[in-house]
């Protein structure tokens, strides 16, 4: 038996008896941020000098520095005509920090993330639906969330209002936090119909997510074509930012595929190692699940200015597994 061939059926047999690949530093790392983030903002009314005040639409930390999400700004701007000087002061801010890191607002802060993740199937097989396997990104599935963005904003003109996010279930779990605490506080402005009505927009979201998957086999459907936030940060700047899951050592490989199967953006992480290229998908997220199931350490996620193509990760693996 080759040595190839030795590491699969031991990586086979690991699946096997331990199940779903172990969470990694990665995984607790994002998750701590993204409940600290809720925890922030659901406090912001009981605490005169909050950490963070608004929502992740639009927030303000210490009072002082303006934040404002990129496709917030650009509805905001689209249907009032009139962005103000602070609000292009904040979308600045957000735009250089993400610019850095990509699409990391998606696996690192958005607490969706967090709420989508408990319900959704852990591993991808070549077996599952076309949409739900790990698969290349063909033309019309890039396009979908492209238009979806042209739409929210002629609805932004129409009605008056920016659409998307004012209904937007990102915003709105943060808001819900903090309408909750302000409901047991007793503090005004905070009330029960606020919170029914928050809850409503974050269920009709999970609900979405999950009817998706489990019945029209599509993975991680708001995120990949429902949600504008993301996809904006992917489009733009996951293709230049130096924040990507790295390959560094693609002689190690040996096809297992188990990167691309924990992915919940269901990326081909493996056909990205086998041309030796630094996963610069607009999908990925950042969240460090591949790098963290590879039982050979083939993958890292860190900082690397450049492409990232062929070359740089070693060369390429003798053998290509399924």
């Amino acid at each position: 038996m080759t040595k190839v061939r030795r590491g699969k059926l031991y990586t086979k047999i690991r699946l096997l008896v331990r199940g779903t690949p172990p969470r990694g530093k990665y995984t607790l790392a994002r998750r701590l941020l993204q409940i600290t983030m809720l925890v922030l903002f659901s406090i912001q009314l009981l605490i005169s000098g909050a950490i963070l005040e608004g929502s992740l639409a639009s927030s303000r930390i210490l009072h002082t520095i303006p934040l404002m999400d990129v496709f917030a700004w650009l509805e905001h701007a689209a249907a009032t005509h009139s962005p103000t000087l602070e609000s292009v002061i904040a979308v600045l801010i957000v735009f250089v920090i993400y610019s850095v890191l990509g699409r990391f607002f998606c696996g690192w802060v958005c607490p969706m993330d967090l709420l989508f993740s408990l319900f959704e199937r852990k591993l991808s097989t070549p077996r599952s639906p076309r949409f739900t396997r790990p698969h290349h990104a063909g033309p019309v599935e890039k396009a979908i969330p492209g238009i979806m963005m042209l739409v929210y904003l002629a609805l932004s003109v129409a009605l008056g209002r920016p659409f998307f996010t004012t209904i937007s279930p990102v915003a709105g779990l943060t808001k819900l936090g903090s309408m909750l605490v302000g409901v047991l506080y007793n503090i005004p402005d905070a009330t029960i119909g606020l919170v029914m009505a928050w809850s409503t927009i974050t269920g009709v979201a999970l609900i979405a997510n999950i009817v998706a998957e489990y019945v029209f086999g599509v993975k991680r459907f708001w995120c990949r074509y429902v949600c504008p936030i993301g996809n904006i940060y992917g489009y733009i700047m996951n293709r230049y930012s130096p924040l990507r899951v790295k390959v560094t050592r693609v002689e190690k490989c040996i096809g297992c595929n188990i990167c691309s199967m924990v992915c919940p953006m269901s990326i081909d992480i493996l056909k990205y190692v086998r041309d030796g290229r630094d996963v610069i998908d607009y999908r990925c997220f950042h969240c460090g699940r591949c790098v963290e199931a590879c039982p050979h350490g083939v993958l890292r996620l860190g900082f690397r200015l450049g492409s990232g193509g062929p070359g740089r990760g070693g060369s390429a693996p003798r053998q290509q597994g399924p």
